[in-house]
């Protein structure tokens, strides 16, 4: 180790000893909290409107009330994206105070990203039947561009009330729409949609219907996934047996995207080996996205050879695939794959390293705190905010020191982000 890295180890040792165990002090934490909240503030005044645009996004997953005042002003910001991201804001921070303003979003807003935010954030604060009319319209609009942004508007909401209309969306004419009405569906956990979604396994869209299986996975019962799986088994036939009366676009690679995809899940989730050999002939291929998909499907079944395999991954020269790797795998739950991740954080990439010390928070061993506490040490910023906050996630809050000169940088997005990073942590 180089001299200069033994300093920098040491340097954060003695500020992470400091305040241990003892926590953050009452006086630090508004020293920090003011630093914060200043940059965020200050953003919102900038003349670049990305900048103005990432503050607002910051101050909605902080929801503050204190930001209010600023967001309210921010409604009449002259770029629409920023006005959409701060109606979501103050309707995800839920002061009624703001409700006038978005009713004017509302009604005189020319543009349909800012009156679609304002609508949901209304809704939010209790304004229901004010709001309704106009998601009503947006959902029945005759553009399907329209309809989809509605759709996706709805999410922000994070209410079942929006599951029904979801429900009929995967009836509506345009691919996108439906495809997006599946994905709404997931993020609401909506068991109540599986028999609705069985109807999209049929969809004319091959990715369509192979988001309905992975939905159908996550939200059905083992009887509905088997039911699930044998309409997917039919389907593939048909099409390999060349009946594409009700496909559209059809090519080889979504077929073999759609076959593989009704593979793994049959062996991961029900431990149905009937498509083994298939996966097998797969991984031991030419490195391909399906191959790797294969290959990391008959690691989380457990074959142990295919973990190594995953593993080799990892020294493949191209960092899309390093990185894609990792995407992955941080979803499985399972000792060898956050073994994995801490392999990927000493990546040579900036990107591969800082996606894997994300999903390292859900990881709650001590090897991977001792990883995370040395990752602060790192020299990109973004990868010492993602440290931070996975160790916030594992109840170490001591990695907001690291941070606060983060405040002090001249790019805003790293300021940015550090000041969001500080207040989330400090918010419990």
């Amino acid at each position: 180790m180089k001299f200069r890295n033994i300093l920098g180890f040491m340097s954060i040792f003695l500020i992470l000893l400091s305040c241990s165990t003892a926590g953050i002090s009452k006086k630090d934490r508004e020293m920090l909290e003011t630093e914060a909240f200043s940059v965020l503030n200050e953003a919102l005044q900038d003349s670049d409107y990305f900048v103005r645009s990432r503050a607002v996004s910051a101050m909605r997953d902080i929801a503050d009330p204190s930001f209010v005042p600023e967001l309210i002003e921010t409604l009449y910001d002259p770029d629409d994206i920023v006005v959409m991201k701060a109606a979501r804001a103050l309707g995800t921070i839920g002061d009624t105070t703001a409700i006038p303003d978005l009713e004017f979003t509302l009604a005189f807003d020319p543009n349909f990203t800012a009156q679609k935010a304002s609508a949901v954030a209304l809704y939010r604060l209790g304004r229901k039947e004010e709001a309704l009319e106009f998601i009503k319209i947006g959902l029945a609009d005759e553009s399907s561009y329209n309809r989809d942004m509605m759709l996706n508007e709805l999410t922000f909401a994070r209410s079942d009330d929006f599951i029904p209309m979801y429900i009929d969306m995967l009836k509506d004419s345009n691919g996108s729409v439906r495809d997006d009405a599946i994905n709404a569906i997931s993020l609401r956990n909506a068991k109540e949609a599986v028999p609705h979604l069985m109807e999209a396994l049929t969809d004319s869209f091959l990715l369509i219907r192979a988001d309905a299986v992975v939905a159908i996975s996550e939200l059905g019962d083992e009887s509905q996934l088997r039911e699930a799986m044998n309409i997917t088994q039919q389907e593939i036939k048909k099409v390999e047996n060349g009946d594409l009366e009700n496909v559209i676009e059809f090519d080889e690679y979504k077929l073999e995207a759609y076959k593989l995809l009704l593979a793994g899940t049959l062996l991961v989730e029900l431990q149905d080996t009937t498509y083994i050999s298939y996966l097998y002939d797969l991984s031991t291929g030419s490195t391909t996205p399906t191959s790797m998909v294969a290959t990391i499907f008959l690691a989380h079944w457990g074959d142990e050879y295919a973990v190594q395999m995953v593993n080799d991954f990892l020294d493949h020269e191209e960092i899309n695939v390093r990185n894609a790797v990792v995407e992955v795998v941080g979803d499985i739950d399972q000792d060898w794959a956050w073994q994995l991740l801490l392999r990927a954080t000493q990546d040579p990439d900036d990107e591969v390293r800082e996606t894997a010390t994300r999903f390292l928070q859900f990881y709650d061993e001590k090897e991977v705190k001792e990883i995370l506490i040395n990752l602060l040490n790192d020299p990109n910023p973004n990868i010492k905010i993602e440290t931070a906050l996975s160790l916030n996630e594992l109840g170490d809050k001591n990695g907001v020191y690291i941070l606060q000169p983060l405040l002090l940088v001249e790019d805003w997005y790293v300021k940015i982000a550090a000041a969001r990073a500080i207040l989330l942590i400090l918010e419990n």
